[in-house]
Parts: structure tokens; C-alpha cells; sequence
């Protein structure tokens, strides 16, 4: 019998785009809040994660076996600007669906970030303690470290920066940036101070699976590319795969969103740094995960 996996947040990019790629081989069941989603046999219902009964209801309508929580506030300075709604999706939702996932006896998926780390220039272990720098890297390291101690059944995936096209068609995300800005052969001003991997969604979708299909419990494992650098250096690279013209790339440097208590520390730095270790990853798939470049030769071939 297949399984049946939840996604929460299906209408957002990552919940979009892991609902297309899992909806094959698993029964799915997506949820939305203000935008509806249609993906043909994909069965989609409203729900307000904020609300710990209406969670209840749907898990316990639903009976998953696995809950996949893509919910949140994904841009740095929005969380940044709004730390109230951000600690409520990033955070508060995550305890209720997981209070629900242990009622109904599902496994609860939390797909968390790199941001969870301080920014300073070293590889960073799973067993490390996270220092966020930021609210949005606060947000989800309070979510791990509640899903780790409360959540009876789970399994937490420690992401990159994931890129790819959105099934949204009215907010274009900062690859469908760059493809738009490029495709019109304007100039694309790219931060180079931020250090992260860069993962195209769809491989993230394919160590889900695995993760799913070898019954991972109650494990932390970070899943990233295998090099990392800025978005003005992934930006070069984009041209040289997807031949357009270099000299369009323009350096420019982010007015970074320090959290209130790096601020008044003044630990402000010319470079950040969000690097993971992969090695237990790569021990749990059996092979190594793809370069940043690798990972967008891949997207060219599945974009064409």
C-alpha cells in the first residue's frame, strides 16, 4: 500500500515543488492557506497551521504517515521586519503539527536551514549548537531543537539555499530572477558576502525519498551541494551553463539582516559563511552529493 504524506504549505515553493515531485509514488495531500494549488491527483484543503485544532482536525481527517512541513517565512529580511509572524510560522506551527503528528501516529518532517549557524567561516557538524545569526536562522533552530526533544517519530533535513521555478505564476523567486533579468539581457545586481550551497529543489526531492523509503527516524542529517559560494558567483555560473552573458552580473554586497542581539554586538562582517558537512549524509545516500555546478547542469536538462 502506498504511504500517505501531508504537506503543509503545499502552495509554497519548496511544498510545490516536493508535491509534484512525490505525488507518483505516495498518495499526497496538500494544504494552502490564501493560495490554492491544482495539480492534477493531488487532493488540496485549506489550513491555518496557527490553529492547533483545525492541525488536529486535518491530521486526524487525513491519518498520514508522514507529515512534511513546508510552511514559513522564507526570506531573511521579512523575518527580519516581521519577527512576530515569522516565529509564528517558522516555530509555532511546527509545535502544532508535531503535537498532531504524535496524537495520529505520523512521522513529522522538518526541513530546516543552514542559516541556523553563526556565519562564521568553518564546516559546520550536525552535532555542532547552532548560533543564528538572524531571526529566520533563530526561528528554525528553536524548531529543531523542540522537534528533537518533544516530536516521538521525525526526521529533520538541514537544507541550503534551494533553488528552482515556483508554481506561484504571481511572485517570481530569486532564480526566476535571474532567468527573467538575464532572458532580457538587463543587469543582475548579486550579493557576494552571503557563503552558502545551492541545491536545485528537485535533488532535494530525491534524498526525501530516500529518507522515506529507508524509514530515517528520529535522525538529523544535513543535505546541501558539495562546494559552496555567494549568489554572485552562482549567478556567473548560471551564464557560463545556461549561455548568457557574463558581463550582465553585477557584485553588489547585502545589507545582511543581523538579529537584534548580533546588531548590538556590532558583529557585523564583510563575509558570511553557511557551511555544512555533508559526510553523513553522504554515508546514508551512498554517493556523493552533487557540486553547486552539477547541480545546475542537472536543472538545464530538467528545465529543457
Amino acid at each position: 500500500m502506498r504511504k500517505t504524506i501531508l504537506i503543509l504549505g503545499a502552495s509554497s515553493f519548496v511544498g510545490s515543488n516536493l508535491l509534484e515531485s512525490l505525488k507518483d509514488e505516495y498518495r499526497v495531500v496538500g494544504t494552502y492557506y490564501q493560495t490554492p494549488i491544482d495539480i492534477p491527483g493531488v487532493l488540496s484543503l485549506p489550513c491555518d497551521v496557527l490553529r492547533r485544532e483545525a492541525v488536529q482536525n486535518l491530521v486526524g481527517l487525513v491519518k498520514p504517515d508522514l507529515i512534511i512541513y513546508a510552511v514559513g517565512l522564507s526570506s531573511l529580511t521579512d523575518c527580519q521586519q516581521n519577527p512576530k509572524l515569522a516565529d509564528a510560522l517558522n516555530t509555532s506551527g511546527v509545535i502544532n503539527s508535531t503535537m498532531a503528528s504524535d496524537r495520529y501516529g505520523s512521522k513529522f518532517v522538518l526541513l530546516s536551514s543552514a542559516y541556523v549557524m553563526s556565519g562564521e567561516n568553518q564546516i559546520f557538524k550536525e552535532g555542532d549548537a547552532p548560533f543564528p545569526n538572524t531571526n529566520y536562522g533563530g526561528t528554525f533552530s528553536a524548531s529543531e531543537f523542540y522537534v528533537q526533544k518533544s516530536c516521538l517519530n521525525y526526521f529533520i533535513l538541514r537544507c541550503p539555499v534551494l533553488y528552482g521555478r515556483s508554481y506561484n505564476p504571481f511572485e517570481l523567486n530569486w532564480f526566476e530572477m535571474i532567468e527573467r533579468t538575464l532572458s532580457l539581457d538587463k543587469s543582475l545586481y548579486a550579493d557576494d558576502s552571503v557563503v552558502t550551497g545551492f541545491l536545485d529543489i528537485k535533488i532535494l526531492a530525491k534524498y526525501l525519498k530516500a529518507a522515506i523509503d529507508s524509514n530515517l527516524t528520529n535522525r538529523l542529517i544535513q543535505v546541501s551541494s558539495s562546494d559552496y559560494m555567494t549568489r554572485y558567483e552562482f549567478a556567473q555560473l548560471y551564464t557560463q551553463i545556461f549561455h548568457r552573458s557574463t558581463d550582465l552580473i553585477v557584485k553588489s554586497n547585502w545589507a545582511f539582516p543581523l538579529n537584534e542581539n548580533q546588531a548590538r554586538m556590532n558583529k557585523a562582517q564583510d563575509k558570511y559563511y553557511y557551511q555544512m558537512s555533508t559526510i553523513n549524509a553522504e554515508d546514508f545516500i551512498g554517493h556523493r552529493l552533487p557540486s553547486i555546478e552539477e547541480s545546475l547542469q542537472f536543472t538545464k536538462v530538467r528545465l529543457s
